[in-house]
């Protein structure tokens, strides 16, 4: 499409670009990728994403080109994982890097990893930064790539908006105002643009008349809501003046990996036993994995609100939330017994349980099973709610409660604003969360129990736990529960019973 081309034919030493969501940009980026490095041999390629698994994309889409011009023959032949060692400037410690490589017939390479500021130091070729506005090492990675133009390799920044404070948007502002050189250009990319370049006809194989894109737009903008549709969608960046959580403060604490599994939403009847045969299989991931002590956080939800559990593991000083999982229009006796699922792991030293209303019913009979302990009430009010919303940033800021790498969690804490009632009250409000409108800082409401469950726990292993584990149909149950998964997961798996 021509905005895509527009990118591809840019020959700007520093390229900016700014963009809506799912417009094809990354596909465009692995086409520029292929031709400078595969197939015109000018320089190697770096590319630095969010996440391993966007980094591994990015290579299939260089070898789908590749494989489309005969450059190679299969991806087998030409991809490759790899790992560097890296110094982190930050731990001043050595640390291993993944990579994912395609290696073309003139030698040259693309690799692509996980957003690290540090492994893009040095290197001598073309350099893209993508998502750069949510990478938690901004100014680290300007130190990184910006002396590139000393030798005249070329580098992209290129991203959605998270806000006007990133680094992202001080480069547009300048780029604005003209204080960057001629080395520099901006390439503005709004959903507006893209669908009149043909993105419509692209997506559903079809012509599209003007007024179906209008109506396309119009729909897509009431769907989404005005402040996510200016921002991930017009390249309009929003002010934060308001939000408890700015995302410059959690993309820093973002950590790839960080869970065992994806954020799971399980809905309805259909979905119950697939929902505990997941929590089933985290609980085996604590036995096999866990290092640390681990933690419940659960906010307490069911047909208009999710019910969300929150697993935190506490280690070296650290908390990492190791699941999320959200349950909507789900039985409270099923929602009770994913929560004991968790519950009876060895490692496991409290959760906190939302009190409030529905959430009566599950905090008694969690109670009645464990004890008032280690299954402890919240029962919210102000004092309480400012408390926890402090301790929460407070584990943020000094980088010692670690996120996942989510649209759901980030726009979900950005939701939380702080407002002060006529009568001086400050209240934590939360918002619709933009990415998942059926969340209303539930995500954020299970972290924070989640993580005031950590406060003063207990140090030994419960009496109450140590019998909770052992029921005499453990085995038979797990057996049953495993079916489906290949033998070897299945013999590892019943090795921890």
């Amino acid at each position: 499409m021509p905005y895509q081309i527009d990118v591809i034919r840019d020959e700007h030493i520093a390229q900016l670009v700014e963009k809506g969501r799912q417009e094809g940009l990354s596909w465009a980026l692995a086409y520029k990728s292929y031709k400078w490095t595969g197939r015109e041999g000018r320089y190697p390629t770096f590319f630095a994403t969010k996440t391993r698994i966007l980094a591994k994309q990015f290579i299939q889409d260089c070898s789908a080109w590749a494989k489309l011009d005969r450059m190679i023959k299969s991806a087998i032949d030409a991809t490759y994982e790899d790992e560097i060692k890296v110094f982190n400037s930050a731990t001043e410690e050595e640390e291993t890097v993944n990579t994912y490589n395609i290696r073309f017939p003139n030698k040259m390479e693309v690799t692509a990893l996980s957003s690290n500021a540090d492994a893009m130091r040095g290197w001598r070729g073309y350099k893209i930064a993508d998502e750069f506005a949510i990478h938690k090492q901004q100014p680290e990675m300007l130190d990184a790539i910006l002396p590139s133009r000393m030798w005249r390799f070329p580098f992209s920044f290129v991203s959605t908006h998270k806000g006007i404070n990133s680094e992202f948007n001080k480069l547009i502002k300048k780029f604005k105002k003209g204080d960057l050189g001629a080395d520099w250009n901006l390439i503005s990319i709004p959903i507006q643009r893209a669908v009149a370049d043909g993105l419509l006809e692209k997506i559903y194989k079809r012509p599209f008349t003007e007024e179906e894109r209008r109506e396309w737009l119009a729909n897509l903008e009431r769907e989404e809501g005005q402040r996510r549709w200016k921002q991930e969608y017009c390249c309009i960046p929003e002010d934060e003046a308001g939000a408890f959580f700015s995302y410059d403060l959690l993309i820093a604490a973002e950590m790839d990996g960080v869970l065992y599994d994806d954020i799971q939403k399980f809905s309805g009847a259909t979905q119950e036993q697939e929902a505990q045969k997941w929590f089933e299989k985290i609980a085996l991931l604590i036995k096999s994995d866990g290092l640390g002590k681990f933690y419940i956080g659960m906010d307490i939800g069911r047909d208009i609100n999710y019910t969300v559990l929150c697993l935190i593991e506490e280690f070296a000083g650290i908390k990492f939330i190791r699941a999320l999982a959200a349950l909507e229009k789900m039985r409270f006796q099923v929602q009770q017994d994913c929560a004991r699922i968790w519950i009876r792991t060895d490692r496991f030293r409290r959760a906190c349980v939302d009190n409030r209303g529905m959430g009566r019913e599950t905090v008694e009979r969690l109670q009645q099973d464990f004890g008032p302990y280690l299954v402890e009430k919240i029962d919210f009010n102000l004092v309480l709610k400012e408390k926890m919303a402090y301790s929460v940033y407070q584990g943020l800021t000094d980088r010692l409660l670690k996120i996942p790498i989510s649209d759901t969690v980030r726009d979900d804490f950005h939701s939380i604003r702080k407002e002060t009632t006529d009568a001086g009250n400050v209240r934590y409000v939360a918002k619709v969360n933009d990415t998942d409108p059926n969340s209303h800082g539930d995500y954020y409401t299970a972290i924070s129990l989640a993580d005031h469950a950590t406060g003063n726990a207990a140090t030994d292993i419960p009496d109450a736990i140590k019998t909770t584990s052992k029921l005499p149909d453990r085995k038979e149950r797990m057996e049953a529960l495993l079916e489906g998964y290949d033998n070897s997961f299945r013999a590892q798996s019943m090795r921890f019973l």
